[in-house]
């Protein structure tokens, strides 16, 4: 059985089958009955830019998942984002979207950040001088009366999987329904060098009023992940979390 890290559950994989089993400490903040409903809707979808598990049980509060392992697929961490893969994520992004479930949450943004607010002992970083804007963009979440859609809503590179047949997406345990511009923000602070954060916008072709909502997004999820991180931290004490977090900051430093 060969091991596989991961920072959200216990990963192995065993004669060609990727087998997650969730952790108790990120259980609390992550609806696995919501998850469930995703995938088994997903499974009679057909589709050919996702990945889910082909089998999944809860145990109490855990939840344990089989998916397809695939030996020589590659991740956005092993390659380079050049602007012809830019564009087929947003053509990704845009087919997640386009996807019509019943039954699913939709995400609170509120509600989300006070899990990690109450949670966490000391957050990694002092973020007291952006506390105020971050809370006047949960005010105004959904102020613009757009209508919520089907989201992945964790667009990391390692999310992103090539095995000969085009990148597909993975790993749909955050996927809510949400604001239209989150997955792209998502991408843009999760998966994307700052330097490179206007050549994806531009792609979007969004008007000046899309742009700042876009970008209040990508604002309150590096202060989200900064306390995921922090609380994930407390819980692990993996130094990867405290990169992760340094990352976060030096994006909205």
């Amino acid at each position: 059985m060969k091991a596989v890290h991961g920072l959200s559950n216990k990963i192995f994989v065993k004669e060609k089958v990727l087998i997650k089993e969730s952790y108790p400490y990120v259980d609390k903040y992550l609806d696995r009955i919501n998850e469930i409903k995703v995938y088994e809707q997903l499974n009679y979808l057909k589709n050919d830019f996702i990945i889910i598990p082909f089998e999944w049980k809860k145990n109490k509060a855990q939840l344990i998942s089989k998916t397809e392992f695939f030996d020589n697929a590659i991740t956005l961490h092993e390659t380079d984002i050049c602007v012809n893969k830019m564009k087929s994520i947003i053509k990704i992004i845009s087919k997640i979207h386009n996807l019509e479930l019943v039954d699913i949450k939709t995400f609170d943004p509120k509600e989300f950040l006070n899990f990690f607010t109450k949670n966490t002992k000391e957050c990694l970083y002092d973020l007291t001088f952006i506390k105020e804007q971050v809370n006047l963009i949960i005010d105004n979440y959904w102020s613009d009366n757009s209508k919520p859609v089907f989201s992945h809503n964790d667009l990391v590179k390692g999310n992103f999987i090539n095995f000969k047949k085009g990148w597909k997406v993975i790993d749909f345990e955050y996927a809510m329904y949400n604001h239209y511009l989150f997955d792209y923000a998502s991408f843009v602070s999760e998966s994307l060098n700052k330097k490179r954060w206007n050549v994806f916008l531009n792609l979007l072709n969004l008007s000046q009023t899309e742009l700042s909502k876009i970008t209040d997004l990508i604002l309150y999820q590096n202060y989200l992940w900064i306390y995921w991180a922090s609380y994930m931290f407390e819980q692990t004490n993996d130094q990867i979390f405290k990169d992760i977090a340094k990352e976060k900051f030096e994006n909205i430093k």
